[in-house]
């Protein structure tokens, strides 16, 4: 079956990668507040209704995998040596930029290289370098993406079921993470269900969903075509109960801010679910009219920074850290965030697709952002071959 590009996903991709880190550039500024201000709570609200943004990502991780493989014979090691390959590369490049980085000023390896290492290999196993916990799910993923393959295909007369179950099971689960693992002992518990948040199975309800679309897409695109008005007035109003929801859950259950507004609660799935299916319609709105004169700008930005949003995602740390060192400067003049935060925001994702671009476009440094390339053939060198 012939490969075709999905435009949609260029949208998405595009568009979620904004509001990542929008979010990280929010936290630092909401940070300059104290807790249980009108201010502090404010943004936090606002701030915990963008929160679904991970979700989003995960969903089109799985679409975009199912899509290409499920009318297709899938070689098992080949895609693992395909996919870890691309991952790998990255992962531990980045762990590496990211620990040499913070060694510029919070942690001190006192010129000890096997204390490095030490620090690197726990980086390695528990991805909580800056936000590089999305590259060790992937990793999960692609390890468990051959069998979830072979379960769609094996019972694709009852893939309703499955996404029921899936959704049953994901509301369970998230509803044991809110109310019953903080009321128990996790340390001696195995790291990746201890962090949940870095567990392939915290996500596996919007794993599936990227699989059943990719699976139904004509037909559940039509769908969300028909409804999209009904779609858009419930995510207007799941706006708004977010932010009733994070009030409730300071207030009442008198949790912790970033308790409050972990994406790991039972509410945030029918949301996010509601996030991607706008974002799928808008998507394919834009798709369709992409080639038109007057959107040739906003579909070359489209493409440019869908391109970009991988390496966006992990160079993103650095810019993000010039404006935690600027954002002080405003502190007797917090008013001026109304300003400021738009304008960090703009500064965070342009800054952070230029690198990705410079990344993207270098022979052989292009794999640490998951780009394959080679070293650049030059005209004599080339001229010379052909002689021979």
């Amino acid at each position: 079956m012939k490969k075709t590009h999905v435009y949609e996903v260029d949208f998405m991709r595009t568009f979620i990668m904004l509001g990542v880190l929008s979010v990280h550039t929010m936290t630092i500024f909401n940070q300059q507040f104290d807790d249980w201000t009108i201010p502090f709570l404010s943004m936090s609200a606002f701030h915990s209704s963008m929160k679904v943004t991970r979700l989003a990502f995960m969903f089109i991780t799985g679409f975009v995998l199912f899509l290409t493989y499920y009318h297709k014979e899938l070689k098992l090691f080949s895609f693992w040596k395909k996919r870890l390959s691309l991952i790998a590369i990255p992962y531990l490049f980045w762990n590496i930029v990211y620990l040499l980085f913070r060694g510029t000023y919070s942690i001190d390896f006192n010129g000890s290289i096997t204390a490095f290492l030490v620090e690197l290999m726990n980086s390695l196993l528990q991805g909580d370098e800056f936000y590089i916990y999305f590259v060790l799910v992937s990793f999960q993923f692609y390890l468990v993406f051959p069998f979830l393959l072979a379960l769609l295909k094996r019972y694709e007369k009852w893939h309703l079921q499955l996404f029921v179950g899936s959704v049953i099971f994901q509301v369970l689960l998230t509803t044991f993470y809110k109310l019953g693992i903080p009321h128990l002992d996790t340390s001696n518990w195995p790291y990746l269900l201890s962090h949940y948040g870095v567990f392939v199975l915290s996500y596996q309800c919007w794993f599936i969903a990227g699989g059943m679309v990719a699976c139904h897409y004509e037909k559940i695109s039509s769908f969300l075509e028909q409804h999209k008005k009904t779609i858009l007035f419930l995510l207007l109003a799941g706006v708004v109960i977010m932010w009733v929801y994070y009030v409730f859950n300071r207030f009442i259950l008198l949790e912790s801010d970033k308790r409050a507004q972990s994406p790991q609660q039972p509410i945030f799935l029918p949301y996010s679910l509601l996030v991607i299916a706008i974002l799928m319609i808008y998507g394919r709105k834009w798709a369709s009219v992409r080639n038109e004169p007057k959107w040739e700008k906003f579909s070359q930005f489209i493409m440019f920074a869908s391109s970009c949003s991988f390496g966006m995602f992990l160079v993103q740390p650095f810019p993000l850290f010039m404006i935690k060192q600027m954002v002080p400067l405003f502190s007797e003049t917090k008013w001026m965030y109304v300003f400021v935060l738009p304008a960090s925001i703009v500064f965070v994702y342009v800054t952070s697709m230029i690198l990705s671009y410079m990344l993207n476009k270098t022979p052989i440094v292009s794999y640490v952002v998951g780009k394959k390339s080679k070293l650049p053939r030059w005209p004599k060198m080339v001229k010379a071959r052909e002689q021979l």
